[in-house]
């Protein structure tokens, strides 16, 4: 009975060993840590729309004596404050000798090929052309939100014209 008891026992440690070691090969044991610190970047840069509206002359009466003025709202909107520069093509019927610092501009009128010109300025005295250069572009400092610059436009007087429709399409660029 001795021998029995020395067998159960023994049994019993031998299956009390092999749950032990399954039980510690089960468990992750770590001795050691390491760490980095890793780096999260992102870069948010301004972005606009620009928005131009119609600039309507209107009626022009070629036996006028003062010029033909209207003005147009060019809208901005960006999403943060910075510089920006807004030019103005020279239309899709330039006058020969146009250039992309002084546009010859010409509205062309859509029964025949008659042609009216017209210009387009910075400013309300009608004296600094607006181009398509570095140079005759509107340079502003946009904000966040909503920007607006007036474009000041001028068919002159004494302008010989037929009768009917006329239309030009200047493409207006915001670059920031």
């Amino acid at each position: 009975m001795k021998n029995k008891l020395n067998q159960s026992k023994l049994k019993l440690a031998i299956v009390s060993a092999f749950a032990l070691g399954s039980a510690s090969l089960s468990t992750a044991g770590y001795a050691a840590t390491a760490f980095d610190n890793m780096i999260v970047s992102a870069d948010v840069e301004m972005s606009c729309t620009v928005n131009a509206g119609a600039l309507d002359f209107l009626t022009y009466d070629p036996t006028a004596a003062g010029d033909n003025d209207a003005t147009a709202v060019i809208t901005s909107t960006c999403t943060h404050g910075g510089s920006a520069k807004i030019t103005m093509g020279v239309g899709a019927s330039a006058a020969a000798g146009s250039t992309n610092a002084i546009p010859l501009r010409q509205m062309h009128n859509s029964s025949d090929a008659s042609k009216l010109p017209y210009f387009l300025y910075q400013n309300l005295g009608r004296d600094l052309v607006w181009g398509n250069t570095e140079d005759t572009g509107v340079g502003f400092t946009a904000v966040e939100g909503v920007n607006t610059e007036t474009l000041y436009g001028r068919i002159p007087a004494g302008e010989t014209a037929t009768v009917g429709s006329y239309a030009d399409s200047v493409s207006v660029t915001l670059t920031y």
